[in-house]
């Protein structure tokens, strides 16, 4: 039972991600983020009540009983776990040169591990780089992480980690002020002079990039697939994205909705190596492929309906919200996908929206 305090934080964060809708319907969403971002003492109030949320009211909230997979936070650790200390990265390197077999570039793959390299047939003239194979060898003294929208950088206590924590607005001394959307990517990580800007991310440098309830801050879903563009830019190869997107329906409820972000971001060049529906969340890991082709090779055996506004821009990724107005009334006029009439509250604002 969720108390009166409760209420009242999740009621502050709804208003602001209402409002920034409503500006996008009526200015467009270029001028509503400008707006937005801003607004500085609204920023200042929202990651305030981010924070309380998730500290004091989320915490110990979304535990699962057959996992044992407590909050997202606790998730996203254990999985950082998994791929970079318990082998799961050689795993998806092998399955990804496997793939590049079977699509008749490399005729052959005899073996591989940590002391051999793979064999290759001399007729198919392929060379794999062999920097690209040491990388399954590569024991980690921390994983570098991007945590976007990190409100108050929940990873900073662990020691496998090295973190950039980013948010609208700078919450001294952990987090730094950076609007992911019109950051510049180059070759280095350039600072405002008082050191509590990023003006500039370095590309290929991060070995995780997190959106942990960040893509359904944006209020379009063109920004949201720039947001996954950059994060694949930002990636080395190998690297992995998580996507921690809020949900307190059933599994099935949204599937279509789901597979839709895969093959979007398939196209991009990502591999959906992990799914978990959890009680108010869906959990994904993609992982940025060594060959781009391997990922799309996914995307391209789909068949797709073109009329399907889903799948008719390959730079777009949709939320629920995106088929309603800002009155909360369905508009499902251009839509002829079969999501369920009831998809309008499937995903909230917030996870443990019911209040």
């Amino acid at each position: 039972m969720a108390t009166e305090e409760h209420k009242r934080l999740a009621n502050v964060v709804k208003q602001i991600h209402a409002l920034l809708r409503k500006e996008c319907e009526k200015y467009g969403p270029e001028i509503a983020w400008k707006m937005h971002v801003n607004r500085n003492d609204v920023l200042q109030k929202y990651v305030m009540s981010m924070k309380d949320l998730a500290t004091t009211h989320w915490k110990g909230n979304n535990m699962d009983s057959l996992s044992g997979t407590y909050c997202r936070i606790e998730w996203i650790k254990s999985q950082c776990k998994e791929y970079f200390f318990k082998g799961g990265k050689e795993k998806y390197s092998l399955r990804e040169f496997s793939i590049k077999g079977k699509m008749g570039e490399l005729s052959a793959i005899d073996s591989i591990n940590k002391k051999e390299q793979t064999s290759l047939t001399s007729e198919q003239n392929f060379y794999i780089d062999k920097k690209l194979l040491n990388e399954t060898e590569e024991t980690f003294q921390k994983i570098s992480i991007l945590d976007v929208g990190s409100c108050y950088n929940p990873f900073e206590m662990e020691d496998m980690f090295e973190v950039t924590a980013i948010d609208l607005v700078a919450v001294p001394p952990n987090v730094l002020q950076c609007d992911f959307l019109s950051v510049d990517i180059g070759r280095e990580q350039i600072f405002s002079s008082d050191k509590k800007q990023i003006l500039q991310l370095p590309e290929q440098s991060f070995d995780v990039v997190v959106f942990s309830l960040l893509l359904e801050y944006m209020p379009c879903p063109k920004q949201r697939y720039l947001c996954c563009s950059k994060a694949y830019n930002l990636l080395k190869n190998n690297g992995i994205l998580f996507i921690i997107s809020p949900d307190s329906k059933h599994i099935g409820a949204n599937a279509k909705l789901i597979k839709s972000w895969r093959y979007v971001l398939s196209k991009l060049g990502f591999m959906r190596i992990k799914y978990e529906k959890l009680k108010h969340i869906h959990c994904l890991i993609f992982r940025k492929c060594i060959y781009k082709e391997v990922a799309l090779r996914w995307a391209n055996m789909q068949t797709l309906s073109e009329s399907d506004i889903l799948y008719q821009n390959e730079d777009k990724i949709f939320i629920p919200q995106d088929f309603k107005t800002v009155d909360d009334k369905p508009n499902y006029e251009n839509s002829n996908h079969d999501i369920s009439n009831d998809l309008p509250s499937s995903f909230n604002e917030l996870p443990f929206a019911e209040l």
